[in-house]
């Protein structure tokens, strides 16, 4: 009970904070291949963690500058290739309404992205709110919620497999 109305509460300030927030018109032709860095929101759920490795090989592959953002405990799950380009949160970083601590946001409004990919497939205020702190003119996520405010690309989830969601997000990137 008291979980909803956090949520509730949280809700209604992200929406307050980004009520001026507007998508602009993007032009996507060809977005992918002239962006070069990504940030990426790694999934809070673990089934979801393991499998989103793709999207980084993927992007590795395609030789993208690669910044994960994911909990500090779960940054020596990803692959050693990764784990010096992984940005690590908190529990401190979280406030009890599930929003980013000052430290944090202040952290990531200095940095510059080009695409900002977020891999929960799960609604994650806390992390869409991250996303919408940078300055980046792609961000990319799943349909969830509301994502109308959070995203100028969004992939429909329709399977229940994690990997399937991901192989289609590869996909769509490769439609770019």
């Amino acid at each position: 009970m008291i979980g909803q109305w956090k949520d509730k509460i949280a809700g209604m300030l992200v929406k307050n904070k980004l009520k001026d927030f507007e998508i602009k018109e993007h032009n996507f032709r060809e977005f992918f291949k002239r962006s070069f860095n990504f940030f990426v929101v790694m999934p809070e759920d673990d089934s979801d963690f393991n499998h989103s490795f793709i999207v980084l090989n993927y992007l590795e592959d395609n030789r993208k500058s690669i910044t994960v953002f994911t909990h500090d405990y779960k940054v020596n799950l990803l692959p050693t290739k990764f784990r010096q380009k992984a940005i690590g949160y908190t529990i401190d970083d979280v406030s009890r309404l599930n929003m980013p601590s000052r430290r944090i946001s202040e952290k990531i409004d200095q940095m510059r992205f080009q695409t900002v990919i977020d891999l929960n497939r799960q609604e994650n205020l806390f992390c869409r709110y991250i996303i919408n702190r940078l300055n980046a003119p792609y961000k990319m996520g799943f349909v969830t919620g509301n994502p109308d405010k959070f995203y100028n690309i969004q992939v429909i989830n329709r399977t229940t497999g994690a990997e399937n969601s991901y192989k289609n997000l590869l996909n769509c990137l490769k439609m770019f």
